[in-house]
């Protein structure tokens, strides 16, 4: 009985929160949708979370993957540059809309040439690939700062949309979740 009523506790807890949770992020989606010149220290901060993000897995991926390469080191230092520019725009948010889309595009290019130079190292089954990914991350990188209000632009809306998409598969969680702990009392 103890088991039945901590588990329909934790069903209840976890409907709480995928509502809150839910509804916050559908609302931070849909003012960064209609607001985004008003949304710049959000917008900072969200692209610096996915440098950082990026970043972390380019140095897992590295250590986990490359190791034995020569070029190892190379693809730590890529990953070190996406977690060096995210955590200033992460942590530097009130900075201006060129500084944000500059120290992007910059780490997209700074990236992509990286990339050119660990492809030497390489062993031939992956310089295909890095020759591919490291030519459109510069080609995106140049265009980001050549375009930086189109840039920001286009990057507040699809984060806006994945605000709003989280948002609703969070509220529908918490739907199934109270359908659940209906059930189960």
């Amino acid at each position: 009985m103890t088991e039945d009523r901590s588990s329909l506790e934790v069903l209840r807890g976890s409907r709480i929160l995928a509502y809150t949770m839910g509804a916050i992020t559908l609302v931070a989606g849909i003012v960064l949708l209609f607001w985004p010149d008003r949304s710049i220290t959000v917008v900072a901060r969200l692209t610096g979370v996915l440098l950082i993000f990026v970043g972390l897995m380019d140095v897992v991926e590295t250590f986990r993957n490359h190791r034995s390469g020569s070029y190892w080191g190379l693809l730590a230092f890529r990953g070190v540059v996406n977690l060096g520019f995210g955590a200033a725009l992460l942590f530097w948010p009130h900075i201006t809309l060129q500084v944000v889309v500059w120290l992007f595009g910059l780490d997209l290019v700074i990236t992509g040439l990286i990339g050119l130079v660990a492809r030497g190292q390489m062993p031939s089954e992956y310089r295909s690939a890095m020759l591919t990914r490291s030519i459109l991350t510069i080609v995106f990188g140049l265009a980001i700062m050549v375009w930086p209000s189109a840039t920001l632009s286009v990057i507040a809306f699809i984060v806006a949309a994945l605000l709003i998409l989280f948002g609703i598969v969070l509220l529908y969680s918490g739907y199934i979740l109270s359908k659940a702990a209906k059930e189960a009392s």
